[in-house]
């Protein structure tokens, strides 16, 4: 009898377990077998050393877990890797493929050396059930195609965050104009200062916008610029989404949150004109 009532506590355990993990959304995870491990490229090689994956249902989908090496075998160093992920069902159908991106931005791979990778938590819906997983290479990128960037830092002017030359002499070079554009909606408006009082204050006023935290934060329908034009007719130009700067490192969007910009917006919005 006391058997039989063990018996029974067992098995009812049991179904509440397995009613209860689908309503948390977990379920195991089961390693995926790898169709080939490593994949070369201009001396460079990408290993993947353990790759599975995990379904989870609210929404129904599986979470993908990758790690493995990118080996630089070349005598430069390699500042970008485009490498790829391709899933295959038990029947060896390919369902999905993604790509991942290396980009060093102020540090490339050193001339023969490696460095690991690891990307969890990559969520695709549960359409195919994956079996096997294989590696490819993209494209790569040297140091020499693809130098190191200056990356803007919290509390830096933002006349020197750029890596532009020209802006980061503002001080003893000043522009012979400034033009602050707001386009909210296709709605454009903007205010230019030339030479005079008025062109003195806007660039002192700009000197005094400094680089916030990075964040995620993009608003469509909101482009906003600040143009600089210098004295040999060259121009530096600064993208502003609302009231954040656009700024591309390695061709790639990046958003920082901007210090002391109202004073600069204020006071350039009162001159504010309509586009024609």
């Amino acid at each position: 009898m006391k058997n039989k009532k063990i018996f029974i506590s067992v098995l009812v355990f049991a179904l509440i377990t397995a009613l209860f993990l689908p309503s948390t959304g977990y379920a195991a995870g089961r390693k995926l077998k790898i169709l080939n491990d490593t994949a070369s490229r201009d001396n460079v090689t990408v290993t993947l050393k353990k790759a599975s994956a995990q379904r989870k249902t609210k929404p129904d989908r599986y979470e993908y877990a990758l790690s493995g090496t990118i080996e630089n075998n070349s005598d430069e160093g390699i500042m970008r890797v485009v490498y790829t992920f391709s899933f295959f069902d038990k029947d060896g159908e390919e369902f999905r493929s993604f790509a991942e991106v290396y980009d060093g931005l102020t540090q490339a791979i050193p001339p023969h050396s490696k460095i690991e990778f690891s990307h969890d938590g990559i969520k695709w819906g549960a359409q195919s059930v994956p079996a096997s997983v294989s590696i490819g290479i993209g494209s790569i990128k040297t140091e020499s195609q693809l130098p190191p960037v200056k990356i803007p830092q919290p509390g830096e002017a933002l006349y020197l965050a750029l890596g532009d030359e020209k802006l980061a002499g503002i001080r003893e070079n000043p522009p012979v104009e400034l033009s602050f554009h707001i386009d909210q909606g296709g709605y454009g408006r903007t205010a230019t200062f030339g030479e005079g009082p008025l062109l003195d204050e806007a660039v002192e006023l700009f000197c005094g916008i400094k680089i916030g935290e990075e964040t995620g934060e993009w608003v469509t329908d909101n482009y906003n610029w600040i143009r600089l034009t210098w004295e040999d007719g060259t121009a530096s130009f600064i993208s502003i989404n609302l009231y954040n700067l656009e700024h591309y490192l390695h061709s790639e969007s990046h958003i920082f949150t901007l210090e002391n910009l109202s004073d600069f917006w204020s006071f350039a919005a009162a001159y504010l004109k309509e586009d024609r």
